[in-house]
């Protein structure tokens, strides 16, 4: 008789265990990844007379892990001219590389797209248009 309450108590118990458990992890994260640039800013003019490159400089962070984070780089004409893409898998990813534009002969537009995602199918993107003058 003792056997048989003491298995019921723990059967009663690791069942209790397993359905708090499955509860906990039905709440899903709903927060979006951060994304801070640092360089280059909105508008921002860069000279080839003075640098041979663009600072392209950021972090990306989320409250849980990001997963994804890509970089791209497109010309006036929509033509992809730098592609960078990491698996992160942390909180946070510091991002800084150098754009070396080729062909500029006069005032040149570039736009950044930087897309951040976590492991929870979050996402936020930032967009930034920047010029190259030669």
């Amino acid at each position: 008789m003792r056997n048989k309450l003491f298995i019921a108590l723990v059967s009663a118990s690791i069942i209790s265990f397993n359905f708090i458990s499955c509860k906990k992890d039905e709440i899903k994260d709903t927060e979006k990844p951060v994304i801070n640039v640092t360089e280059p800013m909105m508008n921002d003019t860069s000279s080839m007379a003075t640098e041979d490159s663009v600072h392209i400089m950021f972090t990306a962070s989320d409250n849980d892990q990001l997963h994804i984070v890509n970089v791209n780089i497109t010309n006036a004409a929509g033509a992809n001219v730098f592609t960078s893409s990491a698996d992160v898998d942390a909180k946070t990813y510091s991002f800084h590389q150098h754009f070396h534009p080729t062909g500029i002969t006069g005032l040149t537009s570039y736009t950044l797209k930087i897309d951040a995602s976590d492991h929870n199918e979050n996402a936020d993107s930032k967009i930034i248009t920047f010029y190259v003058k030669p």
